[in-house]
């Protein structure tokens, strides 16, 4: 509830440009693509386009995922599309597998640069790009990592209740996380690219949520915003130039992982980091138990009880 006040408050002080911007972005051509998917989302875009950033090598966790949540196309009475986003990988052989998958699935979207580390930042940035020019019609964009399991029925139930789908950035907030100043660290953030002793709050990058119009702030931000190493701050960056403020729910769960509890994973929680692709199919099959998953005292202690579930298991 505090986190919920404080993202509540947020909103007058993290205007970077003095209200929200909403400015015509660049968006990436067909030549930044090697699989552009220009027709993903035709005939009619769906209310909510969720985009898994992936990895070359995780053909498993991209099956699991669209063997569970990933592969249905409603979700809570609202139209859903699940995309995978991944860049290059090392070698030609990888690049036919790939070509291969998305002959046989019709759901990878990549980019030509390297899938590295170093390049989550641009990931991020070409799968909101995509999203903006092939898919303009969403009315909200999830980006989720391939290790994530994502209720999207109640998720996209929630989304549906909001009085206007308009300027959202909504996910678990990060508060006061200072740069890493370590030149050896791979979250490196020299002060020459950030000189401020914190970043302003920010989503965790395993699940957040941006409405259609959120998305276009972002990407318009991105000439005017320094590049960061971490995908997850740099969209906070941007959403703060734009003046757009992060939403907070503990819903989701950030970089927490829960144990597997069918009240926690089939209502109570959004999303939840690390599960892996054995775990996803069984936390998928703990959704659609309404009523019967969680007892009256269980749903009114909602995230409380699964964050003391996941206290316990660390014992």
């Amino acid at each position: 509830m505090l986190g919920k006040l404080l993202s509540w408050s947020l909103a007058p002080f993290l205007g970077g440009r003095g209200g929200f911007q909403h400015v015509d972005p660049p968006l990436p051509g067909s030549d930044s693509f090697l699989l552009p998917n220009v027709e993903g989302c035709e005939p009619r875009a769906p209310f909510l386009l969720v985009l898994v950033a992936s990895a070359p090598g995780h053909s498993a966790q991209r099956q699991a995922v669209r063997a569970s949540w990933g592969g249905i196309r409603w979700a809570g009475g609202y139209p859903v599309r699940t995309f995978f986003a991944l860049g290059a990988p090392g070698s030609s052989e990888e690049q036919t597998r790939l070509e291969e998958e998305s002959q046989r699935h019709g759901d990878l979207v990549q980019g030509r640069f390297a899938d590295t580390y170093a390049n989550l930042t641009l990931k991020t940035m070409m799968l909101l790009g995509w999203a903006a020019a092939h898919c303009p019609g969403a009315a909200f964009v999830v980006k989720v990592d391939d290790d994530v399991f994502l209720n999207l029925p109640a998720l996209a139930r929630h989304l549906g209740t909001l009085p206007s789908p308009r300027r959202l950035y909504l996910g678990r907030i990060h508060w006061w996380v200072q740069p890493n100043r370590d030149p050896g660290s791979r979250h490196h953030v020299p002060a020459s690219t950030y000189p401020a002793r914190a970043f302003p709050p920010y989503c965790s990058g395993t699940a957040y949520v941006l409405s259609g119009d959120a998305v276009l702030g972002v990407l318009g931000a991105t000439p005017h915003v320094p590049p960061v190493p971490l995908e997850d701050v740099y969209v906070g960056l941007c959403a703060r130039w734009s003046g757009l403020a992060p939403t907070h729910t503990a819903r989701m769960a950030g970089s927490t992982h829960y144990p597997m509890d069918p009240c926690c994973y089939g209502e109570v929680l959004y999303s939840v980091h690390q599960v892996g692709p054995q775990a996803m199919g069984a936390a998928w099959a703990m959704v659609g138990g309404e009523g019967r998953a969680c007892t009256p005292l269980h749903r009114g202690l909602g995230v409380l009880r699964c964050k003391v579930l996941a206290l316990l298991e660390g014992l």
